[in-house]
């Protein structure tokens, strides 16, 4: 497999200072300043925090969990293949029950991420960083094992049943 975990990591080490200087524009936000990011591909998704959670604010309105509504963002974009600004303003029959009116989740050739906490279109504009981040490192890697005659994918010796 040429995406991994780590590759995922560091695309998210790589956005995170930009993604802060987002959030910390006037408009970008409206209430907290960090922001819950679901990366999802192959079956697999991971979670991460861009930001310092802060404790909710009443003035911010009813408590929301970014990390459940980032899941359904990157959950409805991949399932649509398409942004949920898309889907959301084009496609809304496709929705499904519990999932959200909001921005915020982007795709792109099986990549899927979501996130939450911004403003929706600030939140989706995180996320498209994210995948071009994603699909940079995995490129790099491609170019490294083609320079290094690895030109075929091989599975882990553990899928194959040995018996």
């Amino acid at each position: 497999m040429i995406l991994t975990e780590e590759m995922i990591e560091r695309a998210i080490a790589m956005v995170t200072p930009s993604a802060k200087k987002i959030l910390a524009e006037k408009e970008t936000t409206w209430g907290p300043v960090w922001v819950e990011v679901v990366v999802g591909f192959s079956s697999e998704s991971y979670t991460y925090t861009i930001g310092k959670p802060t404790p909710w604010k009443k003035k911010w309105g009813e408590f929301k969990n970014f990390s459940i509504i980032a899941d359904a963002k990157m959950e409805a974009a991949a399932r649509e293949k398409v942004n949920t600004s898309v889907l959301v303003a084009s496609q809304p029959w496709n929705l499904e029950e519990g999932e959200y009116l909001y921005s915020g989740g982007a795709t792109r050739d099986g990549i899927a991420v979501g996130v939450s906490g911004a403003k929706g279109i600030v939140d989706e504009a995180i996320a498209e960083m994210i995948i071009s981040a994603i699909v940079m490192f995995a490129k790099l890697e491609t170019d490294r094992r083609i320079k290094g005659g690895e030109n075929k994918i091989s599975f882990p010796v553990q899928w194959y049943n040995l018996d």
